[in-house]
């Protein structure tokens, strides 16, 4: 039960990570698997080589937390070649009414990220909060860049995308839009263009294995100071989203993007709820 309960919280990474405004961190985040993906992350290095030579194979696999790993990541590549076509699709048609149901989804999210948080050092850190949500909301309205994408410019966009997909609140596919790389790279990946996608996947991968290892860090030092900067780059991020803008303007009525809205909110509350009666992991 537990395996599978993980693989849906892959799916809805997966389909957040190719959205570009909406971030598989913050997906980690609200369903509680985030510390545990950090720890499994930062794992990958000096410590699976002394779990390997002490207990082989099944020492190394459980030293990366494999199980957990493997049930995530086959959650985010399932979705990410299937899932994501329908939410591309419903972007497409209906923009405000999917644009709505993660706005739902991610407000509804808020009160379980901060409940944890005792009064007292949320208030001493408050400064942080607005912090993040000055930082989330200037990512959110920066406009896209055009770029020529040479191999060092790939392996970079690569290094900063994956560190903001693992980062609750910023989109890594957004990343890619403002760096000008988002079209190259998806259509590098249609054409099998194997240099671009080894020179993408080795920048995420240093990418990936750094920045978790800080994130983990700053989380055991500054936990109260890192929720709220993290719960204000959420709360920055939802103008990116927010589902009655003008450029989003369609035939659809306002009631169907409220209506995604309450789905959203309600979908969490419901999930939240289910999640209790679930043995601990």
């Amino acid at each position: 039960m537990t395996f599978f309960w993980t693989l849906l919280k892959g799916l809805a990474m997966g389909a957040a990570d190719v959205v570009p405004g909406v971030s598989g961190g913050t997906v980690a985040y609200i369903t509680g698997i985030y510390q545990r993906l950090l720890d499994a992350i930062s794992a990958v290095g000096p410590t699976v080589w002394k779990a390997f030579r002490q207990g082989g194979i099944s020492g190394a696999w459980k030293a990366v937390d494999g199980t957990f790993l493997l049930a995530l990541g086959s959650g985010i590549a399932v979705s990410i070649l299937s899932l994501s076509k329908a939410v591309l699709w419903g972007l497409d048609h209906y923009p405000p009414v999917v644009w709505g149901f993660f706005f739902g989804l991610i407000v509804g999210s808020l009160p379980l990220i901060l409940r944890g948080i005792p009064k007292k050092q949320a208030t001493k850190a408050f400064p942080l909060l607005l912090l993040g949500v000055g930082i989330g909301f200037g990512l959110s309205i920066l406009s896209p860049a055009e770029a020529t994408l040479s191999y060092s410019y790939i392996f970079l966009s690569g290094a900063l995308a994956i560190c903001a997909m693992i980062l609750p609140g910023i989109s890594g596919s957004f990343i890619l839009v403002l760096l000008g790389a988002y079209e190259g790279v998806l259509e590098g990946l249609h054409a099998r263009d194997w240099g671009l996608i080894l020179t993408f996947m080795a920048g995420a991968g240093v990418g990936l294995l750094s920045f978790a290892r800080l994130l983990r860090w700053l989380f055991a030092l500054f936990p109260t100071a890192m929720v709220l900067t993290m719960a204000g780059f959420i709360i920055g991020s939802l103008a990116k989203i927010w589902p009655f803008q003008a450029a989003y303007a369609s035939t659809v009525s306002p009631l169907w993007t409220i209506t995604a809205m309450v789905c959203g909110w309600a979908l969490v509350a419901g999930l939240n709820r289910w999640a209790k009666t679930l043995p601990a992991e």
